[in-house]
C-alpha cells in the first residue's frame, strides 16, 4: 500500500531544518540569531513556523502525560525526535501526523481509548441513548464512555470521559450519583448533564436540583436553570442559561457570546482527525445555533460570520485561524 505525500514549500521545508536544528540541544546562540533573522525577513516564513511547530503541540503534551505512567518516555521520544531520520520524516505530511504517537492520538480520536472497556461508549459523531435497569433515561454525548455501578444502596455511573445527560427515575431507597475524578454529582429528582474536562469537570441542572461535592468536600446545590465547574477542590457557579449547555442531547451547538475555543472543544467530538484553533481565534466571541451532526458545514458558517480562515491539510488535521494570522 502506497502513501501519497504532499510536497511542501520552501519556507515550510526551512521550518523544518530550523525546528530540528533548534531542538537538537545543540544550537548556539549564533544559531538563534540566524534564526530570529529568517523568520523576520518574510511573513511567509513566520506562517510556515507556526504551522509546522504547531504540528507538534498535541504529541508533546500527551508526551508530559505518558512520563508520568511510564518514566523515561520524554527522554526516548527526545532521542527519536533529533535523530537525522526526523527531517526527513516531517517532510511527508502523512509522517508529520504520526510523529512521536500522533497515530495513536488521531486513533483515539476515532475511538477513545480510555473507554473500550466502559459498560457504555460512545465514538466520533455519535450520540447514543440507554434507558438503565431502574428506569433512568441515559444520553451519551459523542467520545463519552461511562460505568454504571447499581446496588442495593445507591445507583451509580462512573463518567470517565466526555458528557452525559441523566433522567432520573424515582428510588427513594437509593439515591443516584454521578461520578467524576473530580467529585460527585448527587440527583435530587432531577435532570441534569455532567462533562469530564481535562482539567476540571461541569454540571449543568435542568430540572430540580442537584448536590455537587468535590473530592476534597467542598458541597454546594445547585438549582434548574444553574450550571457549576468544578475541580477536585473548587466550585465554581457559572454565569448564563443552562439549557444552551445540554443543546448537544439534539444535535445542536447553542452559543451564546462564547469563546471560539468552546465552539471547537464542542465540535472536536464530531470530527475525524485533529482540529486546532489558534489563540488569537481561540478569544473571538460567537453567537448562534450550529448543527453538531455536520462540523464542516459548522466550521464554514463561522468562517462566513468570523475573521478566521480555515485550512486543512488532508482528513487528519484541519486548523482554524484567525485572519490577521494569514500574509
Amino acid at each position: 500500500m502506497s502513501t501519497a505525500t504532499r510536497k511542501l514549500d520552501p519556507a515550510a521545508e526551512r521550518a523544518i531544518d530550523w525546528l530540528v536544528r533548534l531542538d537538537s540541544g545543540d544550537a548556539s546562540a549564533a544559531d538563534h540569531a540566524a534564526f530570529a533573522q529568517w523568520l523576520n525577513a518574510d511573513p511567509r516564513h513566520q506562517h510556515a513556523w507556526r504551522t509546522i511547530s504547531g504540528l507538534l503541540d498535541q504529541p508533546v503534551a500527551a508526551l508530559q502525560n505518558a512520563e508520568a505512567v511510564l518514566p523515561g518516555q520524554r527522554r526516548a521520544a527526545r532521542h527519536a525526535l533529533t535523530a537525522p531520520t526526523r527531517r526527513k520524516a516531517l517532510r511527508s505530511s502523512a509522517a508529520a501526523l504520526l510523529l512521536v504517537g500522533l497515530g495513536s492520538y488521531l486513533l483515539n480520536r476515532q475511538q477513545p481509548l480510555t473507554g473500550l472497556i466502559a459498560d457504555l461508549r460512545t465514538s466520533t459523531g455519535e450520540r447514543r441513548q440507554v434507558q438503565l435497569a431502574d428506569g433512568s433515561t441515559l444520553t451519551l454525548n459523542a467520545r463519552s464512555a461511562v460505568d454504571v455501578d447499581f446496588s442495593a444502596q445507591a445507583r451509580r455511573l462512573h463518567l470517565r470521559r466526555g458528557e452525559i445527560l441523566i433522567h432520573t427515575a424515582v428510588d427513594h431507597t437509593r439515591p443516584l450519583i454521578v461520578h467524576t475524578v473530580h467529585g460527585l454529582a448527587r440527583a435530587l429528582g432531577t435532570r441534569f448533564t455532567v462533562r469530564l474536562q481535562d482539567g476540571h469537570s461541569e454540571l449543568t441542572v435542568l430540572e430540580h436540583s442537584v448536590q455537587l461535592t468535590t473530592a476534597n468536600g467542598s458541597e454546594q446545590t445547585f438549582s434548574a436553570g444553574s450550571a457549576a465547574r468544578y475541580t477536585a477542590s473548587h466550585i465554581q457557579p457559572l454565569p448564563g442559561l443552562a439549557a444552551p449547555l445540554a443543546a448537544w442531547s439534539d444535535g445542536l451547538l447553542d452559543v451564546r457570546d462564547r469563546p471560539l475555543a468552546e465552539i471547537i472543544a464542542a465540535l472536536r467530538p464530531y470530527k475525524r482527525g485533529y482540529l486546532r484553533v489558534s489563540p488569537q481565534a481561540a478569544a473571538l466571541r460567537v453567537y448562534g445555533v450550529f448543527p453538531l451532526d455536520d462540523p464542516d458545514a459548522t466550521l464554514l458558517s463561522l468562517a462566513e460570520t468570523q475573521p478566521i480562515a480555515i485550512r486543512r491539510y488532508g482528513p487528519l488535521l484541519t486548523l482554524v485561524e484567525h485572519q490577521n494570522e494569514i500574509q
